[in-house]
C-alpha cells in the first residue's frame, strides 16, 4: 500500500500555526509486529483522505487512541472529529488539538489541504 506521509512543516514561534487538519481517527497500522516488522500510525481526515504520521508521532497516536477509548468506555463522546495543528518546533515534532476560537485569536496561514485517499483502518 502506498502510504503518502503527513510533511510537517517547520514552525517560528507560538505565534505561527503549522497545518491544520480536521481528524476524524487516529489509528495503527499493523499494531502486533512481527519481527522486521513495523507499526505506522495514521490519521484519517474527514475528507477522506489518510495520512501516515512521522515516526517522531508515533507515542502521540498511540496515547491519543487511549484516551479515545478511555472516554468511550466510560461513555463519554469521542474525541473526534476535531481539529489538529501539527509541525515542527525547536527541533520537536507537535500535535495539538485546535479550537475555533484559539484559530481566530492568532494570525496564521489557511490549512494546507491533501488530495490523496487510502483505506483506513482504526482500532
Amino acid at each position: 500500500m502506498d502510504d503518502i506521509e503527513l510533511d510537517l512543516p517547520s514552525v517560528a514561534s507560538p505565534h505561527n500555526s503549522g497545518r491544520v487538519l480536521d481528524i476524524g481517527a487516529v489509528g495503527l497500522r499493523n499494531p502486533l509486529p512481527v519481527d522486521g516488522e513495523q507499526t505506522h500510525a495514521y490519521v484519517s481526515c474527514v475528507d477522506g483522505t489518510t495520512l501516515r504520521l512521522p515516526d517522531s508521532l508515533q507515542n502521540w497516536a498511540m496515547q491519543t487512541l487511549a484516551a479515545n477509548y478511555d472516554l468511550r468506555a466510560t461513555g463519554l463522546p469521542s474525541l473526534f472529529p476535531c481539529r489538529f495543528e501539527f509541525g515542527i518546533r525547536d527541533g520537536a515534532a507537535y500535535a495539538v488539538p485546535v479550537s475555533d476560537q484559539a484559530r481566530q485569536r492568532r494570525p496564521s496561514s489557511p490549512p494546507q489541504q491533501m488530495s490523496a485517499t487510502s483505506p483506513s483502518v482504526t482500532g
